[in-house]
């Protein structure tokens, strides 16, 4: 009697290349592992809040710089950093420098000393105006890129809530001042979720910015003037709004037009799938998303694609 053989199981499905690299946002190391296995092109946005929290050991940063720590907290979260860093090289990783709010700060062990009381932190004093004025802070973040560069080169800055250029210029002379400045690799980004980034993108391609990364999350907040935090406003609050898409893309050609490498990181990729089309239509280089969206990400920039390639190949 014919023993009955059972089916082999199905082939896994190549994912299907793009011309748009898909890029992941990560907040952590605890599935570096599992996620660098997966189909992705580097790490787009690396949140780090968590881990410089884990670093901070419940502290304040100046208190901890008050307490002579500062190179502890260096070494804590270098070692994070580098974790991440090893499971996906030589793929890029985009580090986002520390952008806790005030009322963030306030929570931590000698938060009450050092931050002031606003009435709206979510634009109050945060990112890059932060480091041009306490730029001890910003240092130690500085120091601890330096030292995980010098064993996996592929962790690159990207400085967030950059207002006007002299900040940014401000910023940029720390960033040179210190280990880095020597590090012709590094690349530079720039967070784009300030509208104001559409008219001061020919100052930063001149100030050496590699990149230039859509927010769509602020970005949206600040074209509407829509607190993103406010369940009352909830209807008002929508990336999908023109107004918001006709930012997006010139944010995008802007960049191009200067040389410029023009990503996003926001939320809105992941939860509308035509906001894929959108991207891909307007030239984004990449697109960055969070775990879950990842295989569904990349089959709708496929579509994307193939749309395009078939409208032209009709037009001629």
């Amino acid at each position: 009697r014919r023993q009955e053989r059972a089916a082999p199981p199905p082939a896994a499905r190549a994912a299907p290349v793009t011309a748009t690299r898909l890029l992941v946002n990560l907040a952590g190391t605890a599935r570096a592992a599992e996620i660098a296995a997966m189909e992705v092109e580097g790490i787009g946005l690396l949140r780090a809040e968590f881990m410089i929290l884990e670093a901070l050991e419940g502290q304040h940063p100046r208190l901890l710089l008050e307490r002579g720590e500062g190179r502890r907290f260096v070494d804590r979260l270098a070692e994070r950093i580098g974790q991440l860093a090893r499971a996906f090289h030589p793929r890029p990783i985009t580090y986002r420098s520390m952008d806790f709010r005030s009322n963030e700060f306030r929570g931590l062990e000698g938060g009450d000393r050092f931050e002031p009381r606003e009435e709206n932190p979510m634009i109050g004093y945060r990112g890059c105006f932060r480091y041009v004025h306490e730029p001890e802070l910003f240092r130690l973040e500085l120091e601890m890129l330096e030292a995980v560069r010098a064993e996996t080169p592929n962790v690159h800055l990207m400085i967030p809530f950059v207002r006007t250029r002299w900040e940014f210029e401000a910023c940029r002379r720390i960033v040179a001042e210190s280990g880095l400045g020597r590090d012709r690799r590094l690349q530079l980004w720039v967070m784009a979720e300030v509208p104001s980034v559409v008219y001061w993108i020919p100052a930063y391609a001149r100030a050496g910015v590699y990149g230039v990364s859509i927010g769509s999350n602020d970005l949206t907040q600040l074209m509407l003037g829509v607190d993103r935090d406010s369940d009352v406003l909830a209807p008002l609050y929508d990336e999908r709004d023109e107004a918001v898409v006709d930012a997006i893309r010139t944010i995008i050609a802007r960049s191009h037009e200067h040389g410029l490498k023009a990503s996003i990181c926001g939320q809105a990729p992941s939860v509308h799938p035509e906001y894929a089309e959108m991207l891909v239509r307007a030239g984004i280089d990449s697109i960055s998303v969070n775990p879950d969206s990842i295989e569904s990400a990349r089959r709708h920039i496929a579509a994307a694609e193939q749309r395009l390639l078939l409208e032209a190949a009709r037009r001629r």
